[in-house]
């Protein structure tokens, strides 16, 4: 690790403190990563220099191509007006030409000479010749040369006197003068000269202006003609025929090149550029040779390196001159240097390369000190936890932990042995709520699932009272606990914590337990001999008619007599007001009769709460157990788990499930060899269903549609009322009760209810009945 005495004055403290924890091959990295980013910034300021540099390179190759083009555009625009000198002012032709030509020379470097040439035919040749001789005899002759590849005219052997031809076109005029050395080609017929020819034929028959293959001056430089023919009259003859004879002669234009070519000094400087005669141009007269293929090149003064040639491009294009009758392209080329970056690349890529670099040594620096951190409190955890394992270990309340989908993922060996499971790890990975089945000694409504409403309610939940386990062997292990939930350090619930014990040796516990369950049992026989009277009340019927309807013939009898009494013609009114008394006595004791009725029959509130079918059945069955065993009859119990709760009120919904049941041992006595009593419970999409099948003589088919009418009864004591108030208790929680009989034999009671929405409960309503 690296260390100093005292920190840099340029770095604060923590800082340094930080770096001085940074292990060395973070510093390695920090300088590796340094050299990276210089060399990608570097790159990126080269790379954005290279691509402004690009554009101002393709502006200046436009700037260079519209030069050139509007210097060709001067030439002929130069050549017009010489046309137009030769062709208004034949009389002042070669005045107006000298001064033209040397304006024009004065103002374009490029221009070369002007002139025009006349068209000769062979009658005027001797006459023209003679004519054309010098003050000191010198003789004159109309001449042609012989041109080799290099296309000049040094050669005095390739001069020769031109034969007999129809028509010539000499050089005779040049403007401004030639040096004496040039003076040599006067004479020259440019009509059949091998280089000019073709391009002075195409002049005389298209009347517009014709440029001739490039071709070396006298002094050496490149050189070329534009061509335009004069004619007699003002428009050139429509028949191109006829134009060549009816010419009077050609007006000339010799430009220099490298003039005409050259570039700007600043584009000089900075650019290689060069004229090349274009290879796909469909003008292309006369042999090929190397002075038509490359016409001018101008080199920039500037050297390169060859690191700067390695690692900057050369920009390179071609450009077509817009001009029809030009038949070149321009090339221009730029070898990049250093010098394209600004100065200030370097220092900031250095910065920032160096920022970058020093915040990726703090970080490394940091994250190896959290590292040391983190091993240090894993270090802690594990012997934390260490210390918790070996507490679960020996502890001896049952601890089972589970996550938010009820898998179990941690039991202790308590809780392995409780649950009858020797080998702990095989029960990790299992829901929780098979691995810990919990059941409820006669509970009074449907419990709700302790795990579920623990994660809903994100706190602590309580194991009821009467909660026990099933063990392998069948018997009952009651227990006490709770279920808490565990939340990480974010406060997001990760699962659940069920901690129980046995309660078995806790006898006082125990005891009340038991207690509490004998008050609940005695609280079920309180509310059901409520019901009993209620079927009592059907029993004593005959005698509550009887006891009524003895008032009633009563007043009946003393209200005859009264009337008899008042026919007669002196009425005993004594007499009739006893009789009047005496039936009013018998009134009021019909009214005490139907009063004491009511209150016998008095119903309390009714407490609605959820209600699982399954235990209203199996208490009803437990209720009646020993009558079943008396009787002989065998119980078929299925009944399914897990279906939807429903709301009733217990005692009713149990006294209905009684109520069927007794009618079913009533209608199997006597039943050979057994009777058989089947209880069935269901979902069937729409509604949960109670059904209690018999197997016994069955209901006749002319009475079921009676079954359930007030006094209505099959046996031969009953009154008719049970089935009828069984009806009305269903039909008040929304419920149907109906009967058929199975083809089998014996009758089918089924009771369906809606079924209640919510899965797990808290709060119990209490709803007076109306």
């Amino acid at each position: 690790m690296f260390q100093a005495a005292s920190p840099p004055r340029f770095l604060p403290l923590s800082h340094w403190r930080l770096l001085r924890q940074a292990p060395a091959r973070a510093w390695v990295a920090a300088g590796l990563l340094w050299l990276v980013l210089f060399g990608a910034f570097m790159g990126l300021f080269l790379s954005i220099a290279v691509d402004r540099q690009r554009q101002s390179f393709e502006e200046a190759t436009r700037t260079m191509k519209t030069t050139i083009e509007s210097r060709l555009n001067v030439c002929e625009m130069l050549v017009f007006g010489l046309s137009e000198i030769v062709g208004y002012h034949p009389t002042v032709r070669e005045e107006r030409i000298r001064e033209y030509a040397l304006e024009a020379s004065r103002r374009y470097g490029f221009v070369y000479t002007l002139g025009y040439q006349p068209r000769i035919t062979l009658e005027e040749r001797p006459l023209f010749e003679a004519a054309q001789a010098g003050p000191d005899g010198e003789a004159f002759s109309i001449r042609d040369y012989l041109h080799d590849e290099t296309h000049h005219w040094h050669n005095p052997l390739g001069w020769t006197r031109a034969g007999i031809r129809a028509v010539y076109l000499p050089w005779m005029m040049a403007e401004p003068p030639l040096p004496r050395a040039a003076r040599a080609m006067h004479g020259l017929d440019l009509l059949h000269d091998t280089l000019t020819g073709p391009t002075v034929t195409r002049a005389l028959k298209s009347s517009e202006i014709e440029v001739t293959p490039t071709f070396r001056l006298m002094n050496n430089q490149h050189g070329l003609g534009y061509v335009r023919a004069i004619y007699r009259g003002e428009t050139a003859p429509s028949d191109p025929a006829i134009r060549s004879n009816d010419a009077l002669g050609i007006v000339t234009l010799v430009v220099k090149l490298p003039g005409l070519l050259h570039p700007t000094e600043d584009k000089a400087r900075q650019y290689d550029m060069a004229v090349t005669r274009y290879e796909g141009s469909p003008r292309r007269e006369a042999r090929p040779n190397r002075y038509d293929q490359l016409v001018y090149e101008s080199r920039a003064p500037v050297h390169r390196t060859t690191l700067e040639r390695w690692l900057l491009p050369r920009l390179e294009t071609r450009v077509l001159v817009d001009v029809p009758y030009f038949p070149y392209e321009l090339a221009v080329s730029q070898q990049l240097g250093f010098s394209v970056l600004s100065p200030v690349g370097p220092w900031l890529a250095m910065g920032l390369s160096t920022l970058i670099s020093y915040f990726a040594l703090l970080v490394s620096a940091l994250h190896a000190r959290h590292r040391r951190l983190r091993q240090r409190a894993t270090d802690n955890l594990y012997l934390e936890r260490g210390n918790a394992t070996v507490i679960l270990q020996a502890i001896s309340d049952a601890v089972i932990t589970f996550d938010n989908d009820f898998i179990v993922q941690y039991l202790n060996p308590a809780a392995a042995r409780l649950l009858g499971h020797p080998f702990p790890q095989r029960a990790v990975g299992q829901p929780v709520g098979k691995l810990v089945v919990i059941h409820y000694d006669l509970p009074r409504q449907a419990m709700a699932d302790p795990f579920t409403e623990c994660l809903q309610r994100r706190s602590e939940v309580g194991l009821a009272e009467n909660s026990f386990l099933i063990l392998d062997g069948g018997q009952k292990l009651h227990i006490e606990g709770t279920v808490s939930p565990l939340f990480d350090r974010g406060q997001q619930m990760v699962g659940a914590v069920l901690t129980f014990r046995d309660t078995a040796p806790v006898r006082r516990r125990m005891l009340e337990a038991l207690e509490a369950s004998e008050r609940r049992l005695r609280q079920h026989e309180v509310e059901l001999a409520r019901v009993a009277r209620i079927n009592s009340m059907g029993e004593m019927a005959s005698g509550i008619a009887h006891e009524i309807n003895q008032p009633l013939s009563a007043i009946m009898s003393y209200c005859e007599a009264s009337l008899s009494l008042l026919e007669e013609d002196e009425p005993d009114l004594e007499m009739i007001g006893r009789a009047l008394r005496s039936a009013v006595s018998q009134a009021d004791r019909a009214g005490q009769i139907i009063h004491r009725l009511r209150e016998f029959v008095a119903r309390k509130t009714q407490q609605f709460v959820p209600v699982d079918v399954n235990h209203v059945v199996g208490n009803a069955l437990i209720l009646t157990e020993h009558d079943l065993r008396a009787q002989g009859v065998e119980v078929i119990d299925r009944t399914r788990t897990g279906l939807p709760l429903v709301y009733a009120d217990t005692i009713q919904l149990e006294q209905v499930v009684l109520n069927l049941i007794r009618n079913a041992l009533d209608a199997m006595q006597g039943v050979y060899p057994y009777g058989r009593l089947q209880v069935e419970t269901g979902f069937n999409g729409e509604r949960v269903f109670i059904r209690v099948r018999d197997n016994g003589s069955g209901i006749p088919p002319e009475e079921v549609c009676r079954i359930f009418d007030p006094f209505f009864s099959t046996k031969a004591t009953g009154m008719g009322l049970g089935l009828t108030i069984s009806q009305t208790i269903i039909e008040s929680v929304g419920g149907t009760l109906k009967v058929s009989n199975n083809p089998e034999g014996g009758a089918e009671f089924s009771v369906e209810l809606p079924p209640l929405k919510t899965s797990t409960f808290v709060h119990t309503q209490e709803f007076t009945a109306s």
